[in-house]
């Protein structure tokens, strides 16, 4: 929950706030973003792989690392959005820098444990379904309270600013909002897990001694050898790379795509905001027996083709003609169900794919004989983190290039400009989608393969048990 409620409010927010409220050039937004999600990136699998190895760490494992992350997160992303008035441009660029680092790599810390334990806290597959289900439900649930508290409580109408969003005042309380709430859902995941990991940790140490933690290029070459030895790694990789590529085109431009193309109001710029997570906690409950009919691999591959055929609709239709007119309630009523659409349809593939992560981390302890959640967990956020990346130095470049206005009336915009930022979307959209649905049809995830490995697991666990 912390992770999500993290990342909506800086893809939703932050480069809007920077781009066209703040006034920093496209270029050095897209820098300052790439180096902070890159250098998470960086950072994610020594987290995985420090964590793996922190049995003897006063809290644990995984518990040492999550409460260290609390207080550099929440420090960071309040101040992400409060930078000093009056600074130059290459002032703002080193606030958002420092701070973001601060807050992404700090949070890090959280997330790449937390989600290891995920695929600890058991090994049987239908718990592990209602362990992804009930993961993906929380963070929904959690990440509605975003958008629904920014809109009704901080961006509401105020004289002179039509859209709401492009008032400077609100952001300072927005982040700390954000700072206050994913830092409180970090001390009751902390307690709430505690005593179940305690004696998880203390039946890992009988099974296996580890090696003192090595250096980063030492960690570096055991990446590499992890996707030798388990090729499902490699694909993992590429799959959340893209998978959030796509979500950040997504959420980072929704914005944008709301105040200036769809020219949505406060209400409807909510509701655009809040109508994916309602589709996406439907698909929680529709996710189990559809994954139960199909098989993991085909629920994956299906709910992942329809999700960016709605998504890339809800663009490209309008550009066409071929949807209501801007600003109208029917464009309101147009997108937020293209979203609600598109949530449930990304609802149908995360589930299965957060069941697949943990059969990894399950396939890869098989073949090298260590437990590895945390290093498979890193892999995934590695690629999440570049994708974002990408998608910020991308976007960010390509506002600079169109020479996109920051501070103008929604309808002083060039419509030429704010038609060529939609086509840039979909464009990314497209093929992004392609490339990601054919790679989760290469995943060899058979309920046969996984119950070999689990049996596998087993013996060795009662044969070390017995020593």
């Amino acid at each position: 929950m912390p992770e999500l409620i993290k990342s909506f409010a800086w893809d939703a927010f932050v480069l809007f706030f920077y781009s066209q409220v703040v006034g920093l050039d496209g270029f050095r937004i897209g820098f300052a973003l790439a180096i902070i999600l890159v250098f998470d990136a960086i950072a994610d699998p020594y987290i995985g792989a420090l964590s793996d190895r922190m049995d003897r760490a006063p809290l644990g494992r995984r518990h040492t690392l999550m409460a260290a992350a609390v207080l550099p997160f929440a420090v960071g992303i309040a101040l992400v959005f409060a930078p000093p008035a009056g600074m130059g441009q290459w002032q703002i660029f080193a606030w958002l820098l420092g701070f973001g680092l601060l807050a992404r790599v700090g949070i890090s810390f959280w997330t790449v444990p937390a989600y290891a334990m995920g695929g600890e806290l058991t090994r049987e597959a239908g718990e592990r379904n209602i362990v992804a289900v009930m993961r993906n439900l929380g963070n929904q649930v959690a990440i509605l309270t975003v958008p629904w508290v920014a809109f009704s409580v901080f961006f509401v109408e105020a004289p002179g600013f039509a859209k709401p969003q492009l008032n400077p005042a609100p952001y300072p309380g927005f982040g700390l909002f954000v700072s206050l709430l994913g830092a409180a859902l970090m001390v009751v995941g902390l307690i709430g897990t505690r005593a179940q990991m305690r004696a998880i940790e203390a039946a890992d140490r009988e099974v296996t001694k580890h090696s003192a933690i090595e250096t980063l290029p030492e960690l570096l070459r055991r990446l590499l050898a992890a996707i030798r030895q388990t090729p499902n790694i490699g694909r993992l990789l590429a799959v959340a790379l893209l998978v959030l590529f796509t979500n950040s085109v997504v959420n980072q431009l929704s914005l944008h795509l709301a105040t200036y193309f769809w020219q949505l109001d406060g209400r409807w710029t909510q509701r655009l905001l809040l109508a994916g997570t309602f589709g996406s906690i439907a698909a929680m409950f529709l996710a189990p027996p559809w994954m139960k009919r199909v098989g993991t691999r085909f629920a994956m591959v299906s709910g992942l083709v329809f999700f960016f055929v709605v998504q890339a609709a809800a663009v490209l239709l309008p550009l066409l003609g071929l949807a209501p007119a801007a600003g109208t309630f029917a464009i309101g009523v147009f997108v937020c169900a293209a979203r609600v659409l598109g949530g449930i349809a990304y609802g149908l593939y995360v589930v299965p794919f957060n069941t697949v992560t943990y059969d990894i981390g399950d396939e890869h302890e098989a073949n090298t004989g260590v437990p590895q959640q945390g290093l498979v967990a890193s892999f995934m956020f590695m690629g999440l983190q570049i994708g974002s990346g990408l998608v910020a130095l991308m976007a960010g470049s390509f506002l600079s290039i169109i020479d996109f206005p920051a501070g103008l009336p929604v309808d002083q915009v060039p419509t030429g400009k704010v038609d060529a930022l939609a086509w840039f979307v979909t464009g990314l959209i497209v093929v992004a989608g392609g490339a990601m649905a054919w790679l989760v049809g290469r995943f060899d995830v058979s309920a046969a393969k996984q119950a070999d490995i689990r049996r596998v697991l087993a013996e060795r666990r009662a044969a070390a048990s017995t020593q």
